[in-house]
């Protein structure tokens, strides 16, 4: 009996078991691995990437304007000859850089360059050394330039293997008391993997990477994924060349990626790429695991449980046909004494019935 319940029972909770599983699985699956939801979530994770690091830039340009407005950052380019711009400007570059290392809003962003240059482009001097010093800056980054001819503030991205520069920086010129730009003002953060580690973190928290139009990963952060390197990216990069956000064709090592210009710089040739899971059976099977583990524990429970059914159930049984045995083979005067929920009343018929077919006494019958 007790194999009986077992069987039964057991075949229920693997049923159940299984049954839930595979149709939570498709379900997820659906869900998550839905192209729609894909291209949505990358849509979004370049967005809103593109508008954190347009926001730094935008607070790195605000507070270099108005350092670059104040008297002391004037007077540097005041000084009587060439050597003494240049003490001036390496001294006032360290202060610069101090102040806005101590800025709870530059957090995370610490500058490694504070860069004064004249009218023409040229370096006067930079925090922390006397390198830099009569490079003519402008010539390397045009974007340069073109700010201090304008005379507006601005952000840029310099990448330049033989300077080893790879910085997102911002220009803010210096106007003298008639209004004449007398020269600019450069901050630099370096462009790394733990600057795109906080633009992921600050964004949607997909995996992020600033790409040159080449294809070549500058930095990237967030989940890790493998896949940047790949064609399907660089042709998404090309299609995205134009100035739209544009998709990879197919998946590629399990995830989907899109490609946007970082606009908000000036160098246009440098890219936000954006990957987001486009297969999670791995996963999907991870979160359903205890699934299985709760059908494996049920089954435990239901041998364990069936084995105790059948034995309250089958040992009084057992006694009482082994009784009968001993009835049928003479024994006229033995009565049952069982104790049992369900089978005690059977136990006590059985005994009425032994008495009056047998024609034994109550007071001589042995137990």
């Amino acid at each position: 009996m007790r194999w009986r319940i077992i069987f039964a029972n057991g075949a229920v909770v693997i049923v159940l078991t299984l049954l839930t599983y595979f149709l939570l699985k498709t379900g997820i699956e659906r869900v998550v691995d839905n192209p729609a939801e894909q291209q949505h979530r990358l849509d979004r994770a370049l967005r809103s990437a593109s508008a954190q690091l347009a926001l730094d830039a935008l607070r790195f340009e605000r507070w270099l304007g108005k350092e670059a407005a104040s008297e002391v950052t004037v007077a540097v380019f005041l000084a009587g000859t060439a050597e003494a711009r240049q003490e001036a400007a390496t001294r006032e570059a360290n202060r610069l850089r101090d102040a806005a290392v101590a800025r709870a809003d530059f957090a995370r962003m610490t500058p490694s360059l504070l860069l004064f240059v004249d009218a023409a482009g040229v370096a006067l001097g930079r925090n922390g050394t006397e390198a830099m010093r009569g490079d003519e800056v402008s010539r390397v980054y045009p974007a340069l330039a073109r700010a201090i001819e304008r005379g507006e503030t601005d952000s840029d991205v310099w990448i330049n293997g033989k300077r080893q520069e790879q910085m997102l920086t911002a220009y803010a010129p210096v106007k003298g008391g008639d209004g004449k730009v007398l020269g600019a003002l450069v901050l630099g953060t370096p462009l790394s993997d733990e600057r795109m580690m906080l633009t992921s973190e600050q964004s949607s928290g997909e995996s992020l990477a600033l790409m040159s139009g080449q294809g070549e990963v500058l930095a990237s952060g967030g989940p890790v994924v493998r896949g940047y390197d790949s064609e399907e990216v660089r042709t998404a990069i090309r299609g995205a060349s134009s100035g739209i956000l544009n998709h990879a064709a197919a998946p590629v090592a399990g995830h989907r990626f899109a490609a946007v210009p970082l606009a908000e710089y000036a160098s246009g040739d440098v890219f936000v790429v954006a990957a987001v899971a486009g297969s999670a059976a791995s996963d999907v099977e991870g979160v359903l695991w205890p699934v299985l583990a709760v059908g494996a524990l049920g089954l435990f429970l239901v041998v364990v449980g069936g084995i105790m059914l059948g034995n309250y159930v089958s040992r009084p049984i057992a006694e009482l046909e082994e009784g009968l045995l001993l009835v049928i083979n003479g024994q006229r005067d033995l009565r049952f004494d069982l104790e049992h929920a369900e089978l005690g009343g059977l136990t006590s018929r059985i005994n009425a019935l032994l008495g009056s077919l047998l024609g034994v006494p109550e007071d001589q019958r042995s137990d």
